[in-house]
């Protein structure tokens, strides 16, 4: 029996433990916390790790771990989540599986079939890694909601992509509980172009993380380390070889002394790191080297099973070396018991880089013949094909190796992990060329093994590498050989074209796959490429021709069993109907597409219908309607792990009727809480678009046109018209607010300068009352002050506001107004031109009908303006008295506006009523604009709550609850707490 090599105690590392006890604090607080633990291999991460868990399961945190593990030269897919999911699978009884892994345990057993046996043999349903992650969310969410949680990562420098893609979504997720997130990695393997590189410099500038370098140890830490491993004081002479030849690295000592323990002389070590460690297998019976270096091929971990396979030893040869091992610290029980590691990859990389090239191939080639007889010696692993890839690539039997290739791409695609998928089938298609019966082997041909190359590439947003893959296929490719495949190629081309925003040539590339097809028979590819032309019709604006095409889609994917199509080309048809000439038709549609999608759980297809529902009842002027199918449609999003994408979308969906129905306050919190998640791209944009329409309208310029920059920002390069009609009205508005009326005419006339379309028309109206208003002012104005009192420059601009009114007018002829909202706005186009007290009362009339409360705010405001002076008091004062009441309930800056007309005319206005009991409330301080949310943080705040207990007591994240105190600061002009909860007292907020 050999001595013990690791030190029963924890020696130095105060000021870490320190910092990490800290972060628990924080975390069984209730405040997120994130902790980076970098430092070089054999430093003492992992000790240090250890010792802040166990610190953690005293104080009743619940510890989850696992570790990313390198095979080959690549990170194994997702294995950390795999080591999680299976802790909690073994800490969880059977029968509250259901209630902790909720609607994704199907999911989640195709990464642990072990969760769901039947699931994870089950044909793969749309999903992607975007919902996988938020999945992973929702669970730690569920588990942390009954006590706070230490979350560990280790090894990170070999994480593969998508492990590194779930850690960074968590680290800017997690933030509704309490959960410590560690994360460790080697530092010296950050090379300048390590993948993991940029990640961590991203957090080390996020305020909630925390890194530390765990450093070598000193002279006296290491004399402490030899003290406490063999339990005397070492010798001077000996603590300063053993400093010396370390450098104080905690691993590099306990392999010293191991070393000596084993007769090694401490004055003759071997020169380098690798070769102690090479020195220190060498003191072990030959018969366990074998198995060692045995070992050493297998990967991160073996089966005790497969390495008796593999090694060609005996049951009785091999477990008393694998005993000896053990005991001299070499091997050690894997962490999660499927067999056994080695005790520091430091070991494995220097015996398995010691090997023969000829040894290396024969023993991978030993486990791919292992694993092919009995893939069970993998354990309860589901990578068999692509542990088989990596055998048989590094035994250089090229067939075999692509057959396991393609099929450990096509798991990788169904385990939510397109980046490894697409590196497996990006091998296959290397080694294709090389091998003569590889269709036969892999059981397709070259193109579609290209195309589910290109379709992972799309999945992980790799566009560009899609399209070049794919163009790579069709070049060798015979259209008249399979006209049914080449359209499905071009069809799924056209897709990534989309979302490159490429509208025009993807609708070209969709007809082009429609003229491939044969008429007959008809197949699923017929429905796949109408369905798709019929939305990108739709995009480009053509909806008469995407109503065509989508009733033929309609009838195709019924006849053929289509169910996704027929959904989605029935939700196409609805939307295209509803903004052309039949709403009900239109709605009709899009409910039966919505219910078929739902039915057969086609939840993308879904999530698009409540969407586009939601879209279109706004835009009918069907307010509550919207609200109602927007709730439903988030509520799916979350179920479905579609959160931060769809349901971000959706979240617009509901703000939008929200604003329009005067509901602002309601409207702003959604619109805080959903951006407090940090949504991306269109997502983000939606919201932010809508948040700064109602700064503007309740005259906050400045917050107004940082969200619009933030909005244009998001949209990069994107050109839809219901994301940049809206920003250009915002900025418009901002110019005119300002007194930059030409600058504003300029804006609005750039972006009507495009055709108008059934889609474009709810999106033009606003924009063409706007662009009344700044020509009317213009003309009101007589010449511009820049022109001075040159009458040649008065008459000039004159010229040119005559001109553009004349377009405007143009355009709102031709522009139909079928809808209340449309009807509302082309109202207030006539009323800004004739500015009479008849057309504002037409205008007044016509928005109060379509329920849009700041449309009609405003115009009570103009039609106050053109009263005063020629209204009766009583008259003038009931108009202004009802749009006091409005702009008051919205917060909106128009009711400053009101009460100048109402100074101007001297009407005598009554004080706000009082409730029974109350006295008259004063006119509000025009700071006091605080939404619902706002009100109940500042009550906590008043009592004295930190952050996270606002988020316990609110059920919201503490970042979310650290947004409503910013914005409550700033609208109170205040800068710390106690001031808020004054002024909050002072002006009544509180009473």
């Amino acid at each position: 029996m050999t001595r013990e090599v690791v030190s029963p105690v924890l020696v130095g590392r105060r000021d870490d433990l320190d910092r990490l006890r800290a972060l628990l604090d924080l975390a069984g607080g209730g405040e997120p916390a994130v902790a980076l633990v970098a430092g070089e291999a054999g430093v003492g991460k992992t000790r240090l790790v250890n010792e802040i868990s166990r610190a953690a399961a005293e104080r009743g945190f619940r510890v989850l771990s696992g570790g990313c593990a390198e095979l080959g030269g690549e990170g194994l897919p997702l294995a950390p989540l795999v080591d999680i999911l299976r802790t909690v699978i073994r800490a969880t009884p059977e029968h509250d599986l259901d209630s902790c892994f909720g609607p994704a345990r199907r999911e989640f057993a195709r990464l642990l079939p072990e969760l769901d046996p039947v699931a994870a043999k089950a044909p793969p349903q749309e999903f992607s890694a975007g919902q996988l992650r938020e999945h992973v969310l929702a669970l730690i969410t569920r588990l942390a909601a009954t006590r706070p949680m230490l979350l560990v990562v280790e090894d990170l420098h070999w994480a593969d992509r998508s492990t590194r893609e779930l850690v960074a979504f968590l680290v800017q997720t997690i933030r509704e509980l309490g959960v410590l997130l560690l994360l460790t990695y080697r530092s010296d393997e950050l090379h300048r172009r390590h993948p993991l590189r940029p990640l961590v410099a991203a957090w080390e500038r996020v305020r909630s993380v925390d890194r530390m370098e765990v450093g070598r140890f000193t002279r006296d830490e290491v004399a402490a380390q030899l003290r406490a491993i063999r339990r005397s004081t070492p010798p001077a002479q000996f603590t300063d070889i053993v400093y010396e030849r370390s450098q104080g690295n905690a691993f590099l000592v306990e392999e010293i002394v191991a070393a000596v323990d084993a007769g090694a002389d401490p004055g003759d070590l071997p020169p380098s790191l690798r070769d102690v460690l090479l020195a220190r297998t060498e003191t072990v019976s030959e018969a366990t080297q074998r198995i060692l270096r045995a070992a050493a091929a297998a990967g991160p971990w073996v089966d005790d099973r497969l390495l008796e396979a593999a090694a060609g030893a005996s049951e009785a040869e091999l477990h008393p070396a694998l005993r000896e091992a053990v005991e001299h610290h070499l091997l050690v029980v894997d962490r999660t018991g499927r067999g056994f590691s080695f005790r520091h990859e430091l070991t494995r990389d220097a015996l398995y880089d010691d090997m023969l090239p000829g040894e290396r191939v024969r023993l991978h080639a030993a486990y791919g013949e292992a694993l092919a007889a009995d893939p069970s010696l993998l354990g309860d692993d589901g990578g068999v094909a692509a542990t088989l890839a990596h055998h048989w690539y590094a035994a250089l039997d090229l067939p075999r190796a692509l057959a396991a290739s393609v099929q450990a791409g096509r798991q990788a695609v169904a385990g939510f992990t397109p980046a490894e998928a697409l590196r497996h089938l990006e091998r296959a298609l290397q080694i294709w060329p090389r091998v003569a019966d590889a269709a036969e082997r892999t059981g397709m041909d070259w193109s579609q093994v290209g195309v589910l190359a290109a379709e992972a590439a799309w999945s992980t947003g790799e566009l560009g590498r899609a399209l070049s893959i794919m163009d790579e296929v069709r070049a060798v490719t015979v259209p008249a050989a399979d006209p049914v495949g080449n359209a499905r190629l071009v069809e799924r081309r056209a897709v990534v074209l989309q979302t490159l925003g490429r509208n025009e040539e993807a609708a070209a590339s969709l007809q082009e796959a429609l003229a491939l097809l044969p008429a007959r028979p008809v197949t699923g590819t017929h429905a796949e490429v109408l369905a798709s032309l019929a939305g990108s019709l739709v995009r480009i604006g053509d909806e008469r021709r995407a109503a065509e095409v989508a009733r033929t889609a309609v009838h195709t994917a019924a006849a053929v069993g289509a169910t996704a199509q027929q959904a989605d080309a029935l939700i196409t048809l609805g939307s295209a109907a509803s903004y052309l000439d039949d709403p009900p038709a239109g709605l009709a549609a899009l409910r039966e597409g919505l219910a078929l999608a739902e039915r057969h759980e086609r939840y993308g297809v879904a999530l698009r219908g409540y969407i586009n529902l939601s879209d279109a009842l706004e835009m009918l002027g069907r307010h509550a309607e919207a609200v109602a199918a927007a709730t439903a449609g988030i509520e799916l999003a979350v179920r479905v792990g579609h959160g931060r994408s769809h349901g971000a979308m959706l979240v617009g969906n509901l703000a939008e009727p929200l604003i329009r129905l005067g509901r602002w306050r309601e409207a702003l919190d959604l619109i805080t809480e959903a951006l407090a998640d940090e949504p991306s791209g269109v997502f983000a944009s939606t919201l932010l678009l809508l948040r700064g329409e109602l700064h503007l309208w309740q005259g906050d310029l400045d917050a107004a046109e940082r969200d619009v920059r933030a909005a244009r920002h998001q949209l990069g390069a994107g050109t839809d018209v219901q994301f940049t009609a809206p920003m250009v009205f915002i900025e418009a508005a901002l110019a005119h607010a300002r007194g930059d009326l030409a600058d504003a005419g300029r804006l609005i006339r750039a972006e009507l300068d495009r055709p108008d379309t059934g889609f474009g028309v709810r999106y033009a109206w606003p924009l063409l009352w706007l662009g009344m208003r700044v020509e009317a002012d213009l003309a009101a104005a007589g010449a511009d002050p820049a022109a001075g009192a040159d009458p040649a420059a008065g008459a000039d601009l004159g010229a040119a506001a005559r001109a553009a009114s004349a377009e405007l007018h143009r355009l709102a002829a031709t522009t139909p107004a079928g809808t209340a909202p449309a009807l509302a706005y082309r109202a207030m186009f006539g009323a800004e031109e004739a500015r009479t007290v008849v057309a504002w009362e037409a205008a007044v009339s016509a928005t109060r009908a379509a329920t849009e409360a700041y449309p009609l705010c405003y115009c009570l405001y103009r039609l106050a303006e053109a009263r005063a002076g020629t209204a009766p008091d009583a008259t003038l004062k009931a108009t202004v008295t009802e749009g006091i009441a409005l702009a008051d309930d919205l917060a909106a800056a128009t009711g400053d506006e009101i009460r100048v007309v109402a100074r101007r005319a001297r009407l005598r206005l009554e004080p706000t009523a009082a409730g029974p009991g109350r006295s008259p409330q004063p006119e509000p301080d025009p700071r006091c604009r605080l939404t619902d949310r706002e009100r109940e943080v500042i009550a906590l705040v008043a009592e004295g709550n930190s952050n996270g207990e606002i988020a316990t007591a609110l059920y919201i994240s503490p970042k979310t609850a650290s947004v409503h105190v910013s914005n409550i600061l700033a609208k109170l002009g205040v800068s710390t707490r106690t001031e808020a909860a004054t002024v909050a007292h002072r002006i009544g907020i509180l009473s």
